[in-house]
């Protein structure tokens, strides 16, 4: 999964949906629970079971901030 933190605008869908991977932050917008940070962009590898709920956060997001990519193929399951 892959979170683009520039493009938040703190709807927090995403914290709804998937509360174990996406958290409110001290800056009022959404931070990416674990992974690893590369300036704006939260990356973090979803098990299979948790994978449903992260596509929900995805395809939730109205400013598409997060990707569900797979990783062995590099294809965009989301959104």
């Amino acid at each position: 999964m892959k979170f683009d933190k520039n493009k938040c605008q703190s709807n927090f869908v995403c914290t709804a949906v998937d509360p174990d991977h996406f958290q409110e932050a001290d800056d009022g917008k959404v931070e990416l629970i674990g992974g690893t940070v590369e300036g704006n962009i939260h990356t973090l590898e979803v098990d299979e079971s948790e994978k449903t709920r992260a596509q929900q956060a995805a395809d939730g997001c109205p400013m598409m901030a997060i990707e569900l990519i797979d990783t062995e193929s590099g294809e965009t399951l989301a959104p």
